[in-house]
């Protein structure tokens, strides 16, 4: 298959640089697929019951299509040819980090893992993109441990991070890369995330893809 940016989204699902807060490019699926995260929405004092990227599903029908077209596109190829999608997602992460000098990849800023052959379809993605720092942040513990044990470690410039259900909660135990939610005024945990304190921008931080930093705390929002 001879790749093209276009041929690439159409058949794979579209990885964007629109999210504005963050350095590189992205890649987002639908919320309302999110198995752990599903739950939590319902649950009050959850780290997914005022969801943002639900929010912005409910908000702007044509975002909910375009994650929606991602996880049908993505679950279908991985399903059938997890390398070809990894080789689309590669080269669509590669193109947009040259155009944006950015080599930073942020896995779900809508959604999670769908299960074990997406992280594993991810992981090829990272192999072949071994000069992009990737971050992927998710509530689905039990298909980061059932990787690990049928898998392995991640590769090295994949950093997961699993992220504890309540506000308020400590980092998940049994995981080398973790984050957390606090409220203002409550005590954190590693390194505080302050991208609220620069106009909601990452800036300069990259604390996020930096598998030396244990835990990120995000301030509740």
């Amino acid at each position: 298959m001879t790749l093209s940016l276009a041929s690439a989204q159409r058949e794979a699902g579209a990885v964007s640089i629109r999210n504005t807060k963050m350095p590189g490019s992205t890649f987002a699926v639908t919320t309302t697929k999110c198995k752990v995260g599903g739950k939590l929405a319902k649950i009050k004092d959850s780290t997914c019951f005022h969801c943002y990227a639900d929010r912005l599903e409910k908000l702007r029908p044509s975002v909910a299509q375009g994650w929606t077209n991602n996880y049908l596109k993505a679950t279908t190829m991985i399903s059938r040819h997890p390398e070809q999608w990894a080789r689309a997602m590669a080269f669509q992460i590669n193109k947009l980090a040259e155009k944006t000098g950015e080599p930073y990849h942020r896995w779900f800023d809508g959604g999670d893992l769908a299960d074990i052959s997406m992280l594993r379809a991810i992981v090829l993605t990272c192999e072949l993109t071994p000069s992009i720092k990737h971050w992927l942040p998710t509530r689905e513990t039990g298909v980061v441990k059932a990787y690990g044990k049928q898998y392995g470690a991640f590769p090295v410039n994949l950093v997961v991070r699993v992220s504890s259900p309540m506000i308020d909660d400590k980092p998940i135990a049994g995981h080398a890369n973790t984050s957390t939610v606090h409220r203002k005024g409550s005590d954190h945990v590693g390194v505080a995330c302050e991208a609220r304190s620069r106009g909601n921008q990452c800036g300069p931080c990259r604390a996020c893809w930096d598998s030396t930093v244990p835990n990120i705390s995000y301030p509740l929002h």
